[in-house]
């Protein structure tokens, strides 16, 4: 079991681990009603002061070329979706909406994170595919900007878990060092959908492989080696997000080269849990008492956490080893990868 060589320094440590964490629920408590309001200059002021004052970025008007100029949504035509399930309509971004431009992004050496919010200063208008009279894609702001990371590290065989509508796989082979993509999806109505009105708008001239099936079944060493960069990318936010990526962490899959969408933004709910068990092993509380108090994963996250945190022999002693525990992703990830 790990233990702690306490010293005015660890408390001190311990002390502003636990205010990050109070720091973080009061930010989202006044941010939160922020979102999906038109907003007015007075409104825009207060937000801006928010921010400020959690020393977070405050400029928040967006550059709608992130949506106008992306060479997705310039080239291909959703409007030529017209199947029997899925359809194509027009939805506006109305000017002066405040939206979630980004998912969260990890800021100092505690749990403070940011979650972007931003706004256009015009109309946009923008496609939406429905199924069944509900959204079932659209280019969310959010989306295209957390997917840069994984565009921009795509080269040679490139491989994704999820197929959307195609938005990484174009982008990738409009990459001149990108010579194939291969896509894992396992439902064959979205790759039909996708094959018929999506794929004879992408260029030709680059090969790309779908495959029909589950991720996790193909998610192994055999199979990731055959790729020179992987991004997985088959949950649709944070929410299903953690699940899944916990299941491919208990896989213990050791591959290099695979990046994971959103990952900082998953595994904030992880670090919350970690720094909460620290906190409470710190202070000598019950940790039986700790992990009944969690809720649905968070509980399976915490009791991954005792297991983990059982079978080490660190004495810690400083702040970084705190912090280090806290957000290595290596950790986090072995830490996910425990199984009864």
């Amino acid at each position: 079991m790990i233990e702690w060589k306490k010293s005015e320094a660890l408390d001190e440590a311990m002390k502003k681990l636990l205010e990050s964490l109070l720091e973080v629920r009061e930010y989202l408590e006044e941010i939160t009603p922020f979102n999906g309001e038109i907003l007015t200059p007075a409104r825009e002021k207060q937000l801006k002061g928010i921010l400020l004052s959690h020393g977070l970025p405050s400029a928040i008007r967006q550059d709608p070329s992130i949506l106008k100029d992306n060479p997705y949504f310039r080239d291909i035509r959703l409007d030529q979706v017209r199947s029997p399930s899925v359809w194509y309509e027009k939805a506006v971004i109305k000017k002066r909406t405040v939206l979630n431009t980004d998912f969260l992004r990890p800021v100092g050496t505690y749990l403070l994170h940011e979650h972007p919010l931003g706004y256009f200063d015009e109309d946009l208008e923008i496609p939406v595919l429905k199924e069944k009279g509900k959204v079932w894609m659209s280019p969310v702001v959010s989306e295209i900007q957390s997917m840069d990371d994984g565009v921009k590290k795509g080269w040679g065989r490139c491989m994704t878990m999820g197929l959307g509508l195609g938005f990484l796989p174009y982008l990738w082979l409009l990459k001149d060092e990108v010579k194939s993509v291969t896509v894992v999806e396992r439902n064959p109505h979205v790759i039909e959908l996708f094959n018929t009105y999506i794929r004879p708008q992408f260029p030709p001239e680059k090969e790309l492989t779908i495959l029909c099936g589950d991720a996790l079944d193909y998610y192994n060493e055999p199979f990731l080696s055959q790729f020179d960069y992987s991004y997985v990318d088959f949950w649709e936010s944070t929410e299903d997000g953690l699940a899944a990526y916990i299941k491919l962490q208990e896989k213990k899959v050791l591959a290099p080269r695979v990046d994971f969408w959103i990952e900082d933004a998953i595994l904030q709910d992880v670090k919350h849990v970690v720094a909460l068990y620290l906190l409470n092993h710190y202070r000598g509380g019950r940790i039986a008492d700790f992990i009944a108090g969690q809720e649905g994963l968070m509980q399976t996250v915490a009791k991954k956490a005792n297991r983990f945190f059982k079978s080490r022999q660190d004495v810690l002693s400083t702040e970084e080893e705190l912090l280090f525990l806290l957000h290595d992703k290596e950790t986090l990830r072995a830490l996910l990868s425990l199984t009864r």
